[in-house]
Order: structure tokens, then sequence, then C-alpha cells
């Protein structure tokens, strides 16, 4: 059977099973626009809070103003005990919780150091983390005004002097590439990516199956030119699916593509041709698509936390770095965000040769495991 017919042949398959053209098209595309419109506000503002101003003084109000008027914060209720604010923090009523003691002003006037009990929710670290770093914030500022302020009453200075003779260093925070710390930028592309290599694999996987479920489709063609084929046709059709993707991220997102193009095809292509050759090779253990489909969508989730795109692969222990260098995902990821944010990526020509890499070993070890279960196919079909 020649390539030519295999291709035309490969074509018909998927005319017949459209699942195939809508997992690689569709699942990318159903997660940019289920988190985009989840991340689209881009920063986490107004987390419900509540107070406990045991003092009720001008000085703990004022310091009470100050988280009114922060963004991040949206005071939801005044309490009168501590039991009822942890029983806030408890039914989520709040997720963070401010205790003024009553002898705040005291200790602060006279010198005594004063604290202010600061409560969180931790269930949600991303609340939390942002919320205790604004809180910080507006203490340690209000706390440097207060003490320029007394300083200059007691010594007859000008306050805007003696804000700089106490506190003489001051952070100038200038965040690049993410200026808001937005998660649309963060989490999404991470996303997509993931949502496109599990479409990738998806269609693929129903095609090679199919010729171990329906031996007799392509004859005794030898297993490279199927693998051939296969790879031609769903490469070209997965770079297909990639440009869409990266249409609709900077003309439906609006995030902006600060690396040149080329640069993000070139690893796109690069990536493909190692899922493809991947799933070859997984899809080899599997005797139908069924069993196959359950245990692939299992991937996704160790994938994702393996490539090191939400926790640094460098914060792994050395076992798990290691095994996270066998997924595709671990090399692509984390640069199509740089290339998306930053312009370039340190890492970009290593990814690119440890996904060639990839692509060589699965589509060897994938080769032979997969001309295996063709020829197991064949024989049980001519034995019947």
């Amino acid at each position: 059977m020649s390539v030519k017919t295999l291709f035309q042949q490969e074509l018909q398959e998927i005319r017949r099973d459209l699942r195939r053209p809508v997992f690689l098209f569709g699942a990318a595309l159903a997660y940019l626009i289920v988190f985009g419109i989840l991340y689209l506000p881009n920063i986490v503002t107004a987390v419900p809070c509540v107070v406990l101003d045991e003092e009720n003084s001008a000085l703990s109000r004022r310091l009470v103003q100050d988280f009114e008027a922060s963004d991040s914060y949206r005071i939801t209720a005044y309490v009168n005990t501590q039991e009822e604010m942890r029983q806030a923090l408890r039914e989520k009523q709040a997720i963070a919780a401010i205790d003024i003691p009553h002898d705040f002003s005291k200790k602060a006037k006279t010198g005594t150091y004063a604290t202010v009990l600061y409560l969180v929710n931790g269930s949600n670290i991303i609340l939390t983390n942002i919320t205790s770093g604004a809180a910080q914030d507006i203490v340690a500022d209000f706390s440097n005004h207060l003490a320029a302020k007394q300083t200059a009453l007691r010594y007859g200075l000008d306050e805007g002097v003696a804000l700089r003779a106490i506190a003489p260093v001051a952070v100038h925070l200038r965040v690049l590439y993410n200026t808001t710390q937005g998660y649309l930028y963060f989490f999404l592309l991470g996303l997509a990516m993931v949502a496109y290599q599990q479409g990738v694999l998806f269609a693929v996987g129903a095609s090679a199956l199919y010729e171990a479920e329906y031996p007799e489709a392509m004859e005794d063609a030898p297993t490279w030119k199927i693998m051939l084929v296969k790879t031609a046709v769903y490469w070209l059709l997965g770079m297909a699916s990639y440009a869409f993707v990266i249409a609709f991220v900077t003309q439906a997102l609006r995030i902006p593509l600060h690396a040149p193009l080329a640069m993000l095809v070139l690893l796109a292509a690069t990536f493909l041709l190692a899922v493809i050759a991947f799933c070859f090779f997984f899809a080899s253990f599997f005797p139908a698509e069924l069993p196959f489909v359950r245990a692939v969508i299992l991937y996704p989730v160790p994938a994702f936390i393996f490539s090191g795109y939400t926790w640094p692969l460098q914060s792994m222990g050395q076992g798990m770095q290691l095994v996270a260098q066998f997924f595709p995902l671990t090399h692509f990821s984390n640069t199509v965000r740089d290339l998306f944010l930053v312009g370039s990526s340190p890492n970009y020509a290593a990814c690119l040769e440890k996904l060639a890499v990839l692509a060589v070993l699965f589509f060897l070890l994938g080769g032979i495991l997969y001309g295996r279960r063709l020829r197991c196919a064949r024989r049980a079909a001519g034995e019947n």
C-alpha cells in the first residue's frame, strides 16, 4: 500500500470520526474561553474582611480607613468579639480579619511596641498571599507616618523631613512582564497548552488504536509507513490548531506576543512531534481506544504538575525533576509563557533539543511497541 493511499485512507477515517478534529481544535479553545472569562478581571481585589476594633479611638479608626482605602480589601462587617471574628472566618463570611487591641493607641504613642492581629483563612493560598502582603504594606506605611508625625511634633520638625529620617530606605516596586501580577497571563497560557496537548493525544490515540481494532484497514502496510502517515497528518492538523489557538490568544484575549512568531512556531512544531511520538508509545500498551482514553484522562494533571508551570521545577526533589524531563510539556509550557510575556527564554535552545530527543526516543520505542501491537492484532484477526 502506497503512502498516498495511506494518506487518503487516514483522511477518510477522520471524516468518519469527527471526534478527532473536535479534540484537536476544540480542547484548547474550550479552555481559553472558560478560563479566559474566569481570569478576565486579571487581578484579585476586594477580598472580604471583618474588623474588630477593640479600642475605637481616632488612631485605630485611621488604621481601619487605610484598610478600607486599599483595593485589596472590602470591609464586610464590624464585630464586637474575637469569637464573632473567628466565626466569620470559619463560615467564610470573610477571608481576612483585623483585630486592633484595646491598648493600641497607648502603646503606639508611648513608644511601646503596638501590635495588630491579622487573621486570614489559609485554605486558599492565592488569597492568603495577596492579603497578607497588602496588610503588611498598609501597617508598615501607617507605622512610618505615625512615627514621623510624633517625631515632628516632639522636635518641631517638618513631618516630611522626619519621615525620611525614620524610614530612609524606600522600596519602589516595579514588576516586569506582568505588571498587574494578573492570573490571566500567569495561568491561562499553561492551561491552554495542557488542553492542546490533550486534544492531540485523544486524536492520535484514536487513530493509532483504530488500526489495532480493525487491522484490515491498513492491510499489510509496514509499521513505519503507518506511523509516518499518521504523524504527517496529525502534525499538520495540530499546527493548524495551534495557529488557531495563538490567534485567539492574541486577538480575542489581547495577550501580547513579544517574541518573534517564528520562535513560537518552531517550538510548537518540535513539541507536537514529541507529543505524537509519546502517544504512539503510550497507546501501544492498550488493546483498544476506550481503555486508552480512560488512562490518558489521568495524564494532564501529573504532566501539568511536573512541568513546573506553577510550582518551580527547581524546588522539586531530584527524582521528580528526573521524571519531569520525560514529559514534553515540561519543555514547552514555561517557554511559551516566557515568549509571550518576556519576548525570549534563556532555555529556548535547550528546550528544543530536549523535545527533539524525546521525539526520537518515543518514536523508536513507540515504533517497536506499536509494530508489535499491530502484528498481534493482525495475527488475531487471521486466526478468526
